[in-house]
């Protein structure tokens, strides 16, 4: 189950064999190997057209809408792009959201997604929060809350960043367009959500952990958005949760299904037991390897 990586595949492909959900973890990284292997999932036509770009980690400045109508912020972003990276195979890439006042440079360490780059071939994006003004203090926050700008929830301020960022990023890199995912933990799980349904033309999925939809109200549009557009989600969340509560995810897993998700085909759900409010690095191939085998279909981008 804690096989390091790198280190003899036998016990690994043992436990891989067996049926048993405590020992996938150790499949991580054949998980890792199968996505480099399967070239035939990067199909032509899906790719944004950039050729160049740096190998490695670097940050980045772009400009977004901000809260009021008509108002502009900088929004900081750090990219990491694998060593495997060619200009002539598009790759798949992964928008990384961290939790309340959690910003970008403390989420490589935290995530482990570095490594996953590498591991599944994937063009990691870690995404910076607004600076923002809660009254009586300042602090990094994603726009989850409907009355926190002005219009309505397409006009999100962090999706008009988002969209920006696609736009940016795929004129510097080849990117497939097709497998552009979002990811985050608690408060940037909930803005996974909110922009896979906001924009199912970018995005073919998301992955949330410890994540909430009620108690913003976003259970409500999901239900009147309808299921139009069914993506593929992976949901992560501890039943020891203090601080967001694993019902949150419950709650959307049942909502998910309600406009026409089906589990293990369109989302998976891992339910942890004992596990407290935490991002779980462990899963982070098997979360990759699911989204990955959910492109958005050619015809929707």
């Amino acid at each position: 189950m804690v096989c390091a990586y790198g280190t003899d595949s036998v016990d690994c492909d043992a436990a891989c064999a067996t049926d048993d959900p405590s020992v996938q973890p150790a499949c991580a990284h054949d998980e890792a190997l199968r996505a480099r292997q399967d070239e035939d999932d990067f199909a032509p036509g899906l790719e944004s057209g950039g050729s160049g770009g740096t190998v490695g980690s670097w940050d980045g400045l772009i400009e977004a809408r901000s809260a009021a109508s008509g108002s502009v912020a900088e929004r900081h972003f750090r990219v990491h792009v694998p060593a495997s990276y060619r200009p002539d195979r598009p790759m798949p890439m992964l928008f990384v959201l961290g939790g309340f006042q959690v910003d970008l440079y403390f989420l490589p360490g935290y995530t482990e997604l570095d490594r996953s780059s590498e591991l599944s071939d994937v063009i990691v994006v870690y995404l910076q929060p607004e600076w923002r003004d809660f009254g009586s203090y300042w602090v990094f926050a994603w726009y989850v809350y409907n009355n926190a700008w002005s219009g309505g929830w397409e006009d999100n301020p962090d999706l008009d960043f988002m969209a920006n960022l696609v736009s940016y990023l795929g004129g510097l890199y080849n990117v497939d367009l097709s497998r552009t995912f979002v990811s985050g933990h608690s408060r940037g799980a909930a803005m996974s959500v909110i922009a896979t349904f906001e924009r199912p033309d970018l995005f073919a999925g998301f992955c949330a952990q410890a994540g909430f939809l009620s108690s913003n109200g976003y259970d409500e549009r999901i239900l009147e958005l309808g299921g139009d557009n069914v993506r593929a989600a992976y949901l992560i969340h501890g039943d020891a949760d203090p601080d967001v509560p694993v019902s949150e995810s419950d709650h959307l897993a049942d909502t998910l299904e309600s406009v026409g998700w089906t589990r293990d085909e369109h989302y998976a759900y891992r339910r942890l037991d004992e596990v407290t409010h935490f991002w779980q690095p462990q899963y982070n191939e098997m979360f990759l390897r699911f989204l990955i085998d959910h492109p958005l279909p050619e015809d929707e981008l």
